[in-house]
């Protein structure tokens, strides 16, 4: 399985303009094509509230293009862009890009985050990307799949996915994606991971050649009413 990671640039005072097309229309007209459609958030925090993400799932490549290609050429769906845009365009700028699961990706494994969203209030997620230091992208991912997935799930942290980059990013990166009940639940289980003794023993066994991570990178996300993970 491959998967689409897009985030959209919203034009200003535009966002509710935008998530209103894709729930009232986008999302349908992608069922019909055989979308696949993983997840759909908008950012919490107030500096990335022009923002937008969502994740599509795809056999192949070919599939992905064979369904765009029907997507764009849609009539209603040309129909529906000149009147929800007489005013002006909702969108300033797209990004995506394609990513491969790793071994250990949990939707990929059949594994759940979390007991069926029709028995609970909808968790705020957490996407996180990892870039590693040149050359060190193998360590992390290593590290994640033999210690610290582990590690997250004996602190109960929810574990949605895990990618690596293929097309359209930093090929250097590990993506990841986590559920919370709250922002004070995810505080009080980083915190305990972060004190984990056997953490500070692996931290310390893997980077013991410099370190491997330069940067992360987080946003965290609420899902709209019509994301399929909520």
């Amino acid at each position: 399985m491959l998967y689409e990671l897009r985030r959209y640039d919203v034009a200003a005072g535009k966002l509710a303009a935008l998530v209103d097309r894709f729930g009232s229309f986008t999302v349908h007209k992608w069922k019909e094509y055989g979308f696949r459609l993983i997840g759909f958030w908008t950012p919490v925090v107030a500096d990335r509230s022009n923002q937008l993400v969502y994740i599509w799932g795809w056999e192949s490549m070919e599939e992905r293009a064979k369904k765009n290609a029907a997507w764009r050429a849609d009539p209603e769906r040309a129909k529906k862009w000149a009147e929800t845009e007489k005013d002006g365009p909702l969108v300033n700028r797209v990004d995506n890009q394609l990513m491969e699961p790793t071994s250990y990706s949990q939707i990929d494994r059949g594994e759940p985050y979390g007991p069926d969203a029709s028995s609970r209030s909808p968790y705020l997620f957490e996407l996180r990307e990892y870039q590693a230091m040149p050359g060190k992208i193998q360590n992390i991912t290593d590290r994640f799949g033999n210690f610290t997935c582990g590690a997250f799930k004996k602190h109960g942290f929810r574990q949605v996915g895990y990618w690596h980059n293929v097309f359209g990013g930093n090929s250097n990166e590990l993506i990841y994606l986590l559920a919370w009940e709250s922002l004070d639940e995810r505080m009080a289980k980083f915190d305990g991971f972060a004190k984990d003794p056997e953490r500070a023993r692996v931290f310390a066994e893997s980077e013991k050649n410099g370190p491997i991570v330069q940067q992360v990178r987080n946003m965290i996300l609420r899902p709209t009413a019509f994301s399929p993970i909520k």
